[in-house]
């Protein structure tokens, strides 16, 4: 939860230890940072700022005093407009104080920066629906009676809402980070979801659009699509904003957007991550035949990353396939097990290092979260990928386990969860796979820990 605030209050001292409006060039914001633009630096007392409740950190730079106040931000910020009569300033990207980067790192820092200011409106919902499911499932080892009530139904659904729907908070972000119009990605995301779609996709009968085959695929939860969906919903809105008269653009512009955004996402945008996936998945169930071992490790290193794609997707059938046919699997479910746990000790390495009481808190329990009941989208997105630097102990934590679990010979001869609670599922091999998450955690929290990240960018 964020720090409680008097707003009003807390945006006029603010504006007077800055140097007061008349010093007050511009005020802008990002995602986490209240930034003044001022017309002398020294007027501005960066100790007594950093006493005030509520901020979380003060930096210098790009010629600006930046004032990392979280959750709390817009309703500041509207009060330093209020207050001031300041104008209204576009939002701010994160790393426009950073160097200037090229090649590869910054493409990559690129891609990550789009993908957590995409997926940064959906993290409040994450974890909250995160930590009821935790708690459901707490209540439900206690109490047979309520584990099987209409109670805990309802709640599930609830509780899981955040996470079958995250495409369309994903899009929403999309396009508020690119400065396009939300519902038109909104929009076209929620049609991939829509119950009808789905019973196209289990009846498994050949869906052709204008002739063009369109895959069958289902995408709650899946991250990629959703992502692409908003980059071309921004661009071709700006593109027929262009090309309309005026007079028609109220009329033609989110029509045309969403219908061509709409035919791009059911039969390229969509099944892109679906058909990079199943080319991924070959690849490891290569590794995973060849070098059990070196399988596991392998993709539990990588699921991090295929999992934000939903790439992780195409990886199920084989599961149950060998489930079915050899009767375990000895590559898949294990690294999809020790991922939840990598992420809940990097959490527990975030916690361990963070400053800031109330983030610390928050981190103990998302890890909690991962590893008891499997709930690893609020340790993705809303601790490990926020802070980027944690993804390492994640991914090294998911290969040493998963390298320390190949080799002890860990075989999943059921289906089952990717939690703890689901060692039983290993059978006589428990003992293999109960070493390897130990292995996992440790190493992650401590790689985590080691590794450190921007105390600025944590807190609640």
């Amino acid at each position: 939860m964020a720090v409680k605030i008097n707003a009003a209050e807390t945006a006029e001292k603010l504006v007077a230890l800055v140097g007061g409006a008349e010093n007050v060039l511009n005020a802008a914001h990002c995602m986490t940072r209240l930034r003044f633009t001022l017309k002398d630096q020294t007027k501005a007392n960066l100790e007594e700022i950093k006493n005030i409740r509520g901020v979380l950190g003060v930096v210098v730079a790009g010629g600006q005093t930046q004032i990392v106040l979280g959750e709390n931000l817009l309703t500041v910020y509207s009060e330093v407009l209020k207050q001031n009569h300041f104008k209204e300033e576009a939002v701010i990207e994160e790393n426009l104080d950073q160097p200037k980067q090229k090649g590869f790192k910054a493409g990559l820092n690129a891609v990550l920066g789009y993908i957590s200011g995409c997926v940064t409106p959906a993290i409040p919902a994450l974890v909250a629906g995160g930590m009821l499911k935790v708690v459901l499932l707490l209540i439900g080892l206690v109490s047979a009676d309520f584990a099987a009530s209409q109670a805990n139904m309802i709640l599930g659904w609830i509780a899981n809402a955040p996470f079958y729907f995250l495409p369309i908070f994903v899009a929403y972000g999309g396009t508020k980070k690119l400065n396009a119009t939300p519902a038109y990605a909104m929009l076209v995301t929620a049609a991939l979801l829509t119950p009808k779609w789905a019973e196209l996709v289990a009846a498994g009968d050949p869906v052709a659009m204008f002739g063009i085959p369109v895959k069958l695929v289902t995408y709650s939860s899946s991250l990629l699509p959703a992502l692409l969906i908003a980059l071309a919903a921004a661009y071709l809105e700006r593109f027929f904003n262009k090309i309309i008269p005026g007079i028609f653009r109220s009329l033609l512009v989110g029509l045309l957007t969403i219908t061509v955004t709409g035919i791009l996402a059911f039969t390229i945008l969509g099944p892109a991550g679906s058909y990079v996936g199943a080319v991924i998945s070959k690849f490891f169930l290569f590794v995973g035949n060849t070098v059990p071992w070196l399988g596991v490790g392998l993709l539990a290193g990588c699921l991090p990353w295929l999992v934000m794609t939903g790439m992780h997707m195409a990886l199920a059938p084989f599961m149950a396939s060998n489930i079915a046919d050899i009767g375990y699997d000895a590559v898949i479910r294990p690294a999809f097990l020790l991922h939840n746990m990598a992420e809940g000790g990097a959490c527990i390495g975030v916690g361990l290092r963070a400053k800031d009481p109330e983030f610390k808190s928050e981190a103990f329990s998302i890890g909690f979260g991962a590893i008891v009941a499997g709930v690893s989208e609020p340790a993705i997105y809303g601790i490990n990928l926020k802070l980027k630097k944690p993804m390492y102990g994640v991914m090294a934590g998911g290969a040493a386990g998963g390298i320390v679990a190949g080799l002890l010979g860990a075989k999943a001869y059921v289906m089952g969860y990717s939690t703890i609670m689901a060692l039983p599922i290993f059978m006589d091999t428990i003992f293999a796979m109960a070493v390897g998450i130990v292995v996992c955690i440790v190493v992650s929290a401590a790689v985590t820990y080691v590794l450190g990240f921007d105390q600025n960018e944590a807190h609640v």
